[in-house]
């Protein structure tokens, strides 16, 4: 299970919640087919992608802006347990809550009446978009 927690700007306090059962990829960004959609400037349209691996979680950043972790901004890092990100160096934070799941057939189960997303990669999802820069 992965629960990510939007946090109030100036607080420590979640102002949104999104919680996933079962999935192989979450897609974090401001396009509407992501997972966890952020309506922000700051934000790409393909921010950052959370790759379960049975036993840990992997972060990838994919943003012009950057991800960051306690000020330090990173590519790629291994996630167990609970993680603050910062999406930009003055960005959203999410606070990011994982236990390892098993896969099933890139299937996800989202809750709360949400639509199931596209799951396959295509290359459009790897070009960069203008007003992503």
């Amino acid at each position: 299970m992965i629960v990510f927690s939007l946090l109030h700007p100036n607080q420590a306090k979640p102002i949104k919640t999104w919680t996933f059962e079962i999935c192989d990829v979450l897609r974090v960004g401001r396009a509407s087919n992501s997972d966890v959609v952020l309506h922000s400037s700051i934000v790409s349209r393909r921010h950052l992608e959370l790759w379960n691996h049975e036993t840990h979680w992997e972060l990838i950043n994919f943003g012009a802006n950057g991800t960051y972790i306690d000020g330090k901004l990173v590519e790629q890092v291994t996630i167990q347990g609970e993680i603050t990100i910062r999406l930009g160096s003055a960005g959203p934070r999410l606070q990011i809550r994982c236990e390892p799941t098993p896969r099933l057939q890139s299937e996800r189960l989202p809750l709360e009446g949400q639509a199931l997303p596209k799951t396959s990669l295509t290359k459009s999802d790897h070009d960069v978009e203008s007003d992503d820069i």
